[in-house]
């Protein structure tokens, strides 16, 4: 049921089959997850002082700090709620449940096909023109890619690992797919995702996994993202370094965001604007015409936009401190993978354990290089992630691994 849940609310079917749309089915899936945990649980281990968890505990009361003296204390509030409390309960699930390299496997596989159904949806519309992103908007294009690129070194190393020939050629089809989808998005940050992941794909240890096997898969997929790149996608590719930073919508006019958000971010270092109030602050100063010389609104026009930068978004909704703890959950996640991985010639759960591991540290490289370039400060898989990442250490000590 944690993984129906999970791929309800990142693969979203319902936006292939509108017709879900009415049921609620995300909420039918929490319900029936919580349900099944209390009827099934039995012997579940004690998770309120797993790191993992007293770090996600801290952003979130970090948060309720600076929610009362924010821009938009409501809004706050209301993000608290679904934040803190509803996505607080399923993460709650994913300590409790998730305890074995089975359960973990289930997880990646939900992810994967996650992407899969993703690109599909995203597919099934291309011949629509312009970019695309998830039907009924969950996803913007730029969010799209984001999912799309990091779930596909799931699909690869599921693919590699796998001595099942179906379950290879679901796995790389599925690859082909989701590089499809990201090129119908045209997302320069997925690009740049896409870049990013396959140089540290190149360069990172393989556990048991052949590196030859491993250069081909990437060349034939480079091949495939070639072959479909298209002139459009191109172009908007060439943009990404324009001088420019009168466009905020193209290319390095993003810069002119992230120095208005260090604007907002200097006036307020400690507390921030408050959790999901960056909109309205960003608007006041605007309003106001509290950005000075080639950043004023007289310069760079009126419109209202979010941070482009997950980074700073949290900067400036929670201050220094906000970002110091968020950094903390991404570096443990990177750390934790890290301190899984092992030579190829231990034994097979540990070889197991280690290629997931893998997997998971590359699918986080691709998450934040794409999420670099945009609003995604909250988004389920960084605390997925590092949730997964201290089960793994769990594990790994149980294997006897790390000693």
């Amino acid at each position: 049921m944690l993984c129906i849940w999970t791929f309800i609310h990142i693969g979203r079917p319902q936006d292939i089959f509108p017709f879900l749309m009415p049921y609620q089915i995300g909420n039918i899936a929490a319900g029936l997850t919580i349900l099944s945990y209390y009827f099934t649980a039995q012997n579940r281990p004690q998770i309120r002082f797993y790191p993992e968890v007293r770090l996600f505990a801290l952003f979130v009361g970090f948060a309720a700090l600076c929610a009362p003296l924010g821009y938009y204390p409501r809004k706050s509030l209301e993000f608290l709620f679904s934040f803190g409390i509803k996505f607080g309960i399923y993460l709650w699930l994913v300590a409790k449940i998730i305890t074995t390299q089975e359960h973990i496997n289930g997880i990646l596989k939900t992810l994967m096909f996650s992407g899969f159904a993703m690109a599909t949806s995203a597919l099934l519309r291309a011949g629509m023109g312009g970019r695309i992103g998830a039907a009924a908007g969950a996803y913007d294009p730029n969010d799209l890619a984001l999912i799309l690129a990091t779930t596909l070194p799931i699909a690869i190393m599921q693919g590699l690992s796998s001595t099942s020939l179906r379950w290879k050629i679901i796995c790389f089809v599925g690859c082909a797919l989701n590089l499809i989808g990201i090129i119908a998005t045209q997302s320069r940050g997925g690009f740049l995702g896409l870049i990013a992941l396959g140089a540290f794909m190149l360069f990172v240890k393989l556990p048991g996994i052949s590196k030859k096997r491993f250069t081909l898969v990437l060349t034939a997929l480079a091949i495939i993202f070639g072959t479909y790149l298209g002139t459009e996608y191109k172009e908007r590719i060439r943009s990404i370094f324009e001088e420019t930073t009168s466009d905020l919508t193209a290319g390095s006019g993003r810069i002119a965001v992230w120095r208005q958000c260090l604007e907002i971010a200097r006036d307020h270092p400690i507390l921030g604007v408050g959790p999901n109030a960056f909109d309205t602050a960003y608007g006041h100063y605007l309003e106001n015409d509290k950005f000075k010389g080639e950043l004023s609104r007289e310069s760079l026009g009126g419109a209202w936009h979010t941070a482009h930068n997950s980074f700073l978004l949290v900067l400036a909704e929670m201050g220094l401190p906000g970002l110091l703890i968020f950094l903390a959950i991404n570096i443990r996640s990177f750390q934790n993978f890290q301190r899984v991985k092992i030579p190829s010639d231990k034994n097979d759960a540990s070889n197991i354990l280690s290629i997931q591991a893998t997997t998971l540290q590359m699918a986080l490289v691709g998450f934040l290089v794409c999420a670099f370039f945009l609003s995604q400060s909250y988004n389920t898989l960084i605390y997925l992630f590092c949730f997964l990442s201290g089960t793994m250490i769990r594990i790994s000590s149980s294997v006897g691994k790390l000693g």
